[in-house]
């Protein structure tokens, strides 16, 4: 089943709250999850991997702790948590490039990427081994394979645009990842009461028929 950007959003950003993300970082894992599906990069299934993992950790430790290499106290950085601060300007990559280590879903990064790139007017470059990427705002290009958990990650200005991804309205991700993240966004949901029963539609606790 497709799903519309809308419609990735909207689940992304209630599976991310229902795993226990804050609202904001949950909003950003939603736009990121819907900036890779625009460009044809399922997203949806880089997020169920990354909330899988972090279904019933400490958040806190899989916050980056920037130096000369950004490393989780946990040992798993999160690509959303890492990616806003990079976003936030914590460290500005026209004057070093950025190391992260241990980045589950790294392509959840790329995103962010491309916020650094607008506001900068330049190219920014995302490798990984086995693959890179390389974005300026807007357009995406994306060669190679993308790990479920890249040991290393560097972003640094500069690249070329060679395999441009082409636009897309709608994304398919596969049943058992839609499935998971339904899972997920469930959590969010209020549990039903006799009272919201009684007030909802048809016949409530009732029927005349």
């Amino acid at each position: 089943m497709s799903l519309s950007l809308n419609e990735v959003e909207s689940l992304a950003k209630k599976a991310a709250r229902g795993t226990g993300y804050p609202w904001g970082l949950a909003e950003e894992a939603a736009k990121a999850s819907r900036w890779l599906a625009a460009r044809g990069v399922d997203g949806c299934s880089a997020l169920a991997t990354l909330l899988n993992m972090a279904d019933g950790q400490d958040l806190a430790a899989w916050r980056p702790v920037p130096g000369d290499v950004w490393a989780p106290p946990g040992g798993h950085l999160c690509p959303v948590t890492a990616g806003a601060s990079l976003a936030d300007g914590l460290v500005d990559l026209r004057e070093k490039a950025v190391t992260m280590a241990g980045v589950v879903s790294p392509v959840l990064l790329l995103p962010f990427a491309a916020q650094v790139a607008a506001s900068h007017g330049a190219l920014v470059e995302v490798r990984w081994h086995g693959g890179s990427a390389v974005t300026d705002g807007d357009t995406l290009s994306l060669e190679g394979s993308v790990p479920e958990v890249a040991e290393q990650v560097t972003l640094a200005v500069g690249g070329e645009i060679t395999l441009p991804r082409a636009p897309c309205s709608r994304l398919t991700p596969p049943d058992e990842t839609k499935a998971c993240l339904e899972r997920f966004a469930h959590r969010t949901y209020a549990p039903a009461t006799e009272d919201s029963r009684l007030k909802g539609a048809g016949a409530g606790l009732t029927d005349h028929d």
